[in-house]
């Protein structure tokens, strides 16, 4: 009976040493793993190094355990490698999304990856040369310019992607698309992806009450649409019936000579940009369209008459508007509907002002929203 007593009360105490504080059995010291960075963009011709971390029981820093985890992605056009390099192997032309998932003796972590199909060319802050009080915070995003395989840009939101540094922390810092202040003088703080960054200054007063910034555009908002061509007439035909993609696109100036546009659509395909436009000096502006086939432009009133209308089907047209009066620091919103019904197709917008000559408008001037 001792004998028997004694058995029991050893299998009690080493099934409770063995357990965790949630009942659970543990894995290997580790209550939980993450992987960093959480969230991920792989642009084409890039690999991003991803990092498995495994966070012990007690509270004891997290440890760096990629080697000893297995990782895997859930879509072929991507590779992970066993020391943790993200790779995109993907030869489309559409914007992709899948999962990363890591595994270490019995975790699982999965975090969401977004895959383009475009090289990164320069990171643009949604705003400069900022001007702040003490202690103060300012919204801010960067945007990455992307070089498509038309050679043609587009933008993308990278704010929770890059890599954020000051260069006076006392003064000014920043992190996920927030700006904060310290102490009065002046600092950069720097946005990093790779090997491209950018750049932005910070002036901390204490005389200034609210803070301001140099606004700066990363484009328009285009969306793109199928329709079942040929078509036909402005009475009968819906362009915009069926969505099959967005992006912004850094300025409207396009030339598909084979008919076949950025985003792979062939043939018959309709498109609306739309936004708001800056306007940096007080005056007269005249608007000019280009395009193979038809186009509409509003500005400022987007759901009145437009100043463009050619909605038919003709050839490399240009289109322009009666001279139109803004003011300078103001936001107009814009629209512009283009349509193309096979063959060569164009689209193009500038635009000539106080001090402009006719020229395409710089992405700088032009807003997603």
């Amino acid at each position: 009976m001792k004998i028997f007593f004694f058995l029991m009360l050893s299998f009690f105490i080493t099934i409770t040493a063995c357990k965790k504080t949630d009942g659970s059995a543990p894995s290997s010291g580790y209550g939980s793993i993450d992987i960093n960075p959480t969230s991920i963009i792989v642009p084409k011709s890039t690999s991003i190094a991803i990092t498995v971390m495994g966070s012990p029981y007690g509270g004891a820093s997290a440890v760096d355990i990629t080697s000893s985890s297995r990782c895997t992605v859930d879509n072929a056009i991507a590779a992970i490698s066993s020391t943790g390099q993200l790779s995109n192997t993907y030869t489309g032309s559409s914007i992709q999304r899948l999962n990363l998932t890591c595994v270490y003796d019995g975790l699982t972590k999965t975090v969401p990856v977004t895959i383009v199909p475009a090289v990164l060319t320069s990171l643009v802050f949604t705003k400069n040369n900022l001007v702040m009080g003490n202690n103060q915070t300012q919204t801010i995003q960067v945007y990455g310019n992307f070089t498509d395989v038309n050679s043609y840009v587009f933008a993308l939101d990278m704010t929770n992607y890059i890599t954020w540094s000051t260069s006076n922390a006392g003064v000014s810092s920043a992190l996920l698309g927030v700006v904060s202040t310290g102490a009065n003088g002046s600092a950069n703080i720097t946005a990093t992806f790779g090997a491209i960054s950018a750049v932005t200054s910070v002036t901390v007063s204490s005389a200034t009450s609210s803070p301001t910034a140099t606004p700066k555009g990363v484009g328009l908002l285009g969306s793109y649409y199928d329709y079942v061509g040929p078509w036909v007439s402005v009475t009968n035909d819906n362009v915009f019936a069926t969505l099959f993609g967005q992006r912004i696109d850094s300025q409207v100036y396009f030339n598909w000579s084979t008919g076949t546009n950025n985003l792979g659509q062939v043939a018959y395909f309709g498109i609306r940009w739309t936004g708001k436009i800056y306007i940096p000096t007080t005056g007269s502006y005249t608007f000019y369209t280009q395009t193979d086939d038809g186009v509409r432009l509003w500005i400022n009133d987007v759901i009145g008459t437009p100043v463009i209308d050619n909605w038919t089907l003709h050839a490399g047209t240009e289109n322009t508007t009666a001279p139109i009066t803004l003011t300078a620091g103001t936001y107009y919103d814009i629209k512009m509907d283009y349509f193309e019904n096979a063959g060569y197709s164009q689209a193009e917008l500038r635009w000539s002002g106080p001090s402009i000559t006719k020229a395409l408008i710089p992405q700088i001037y032009l807003f997603p929203n």
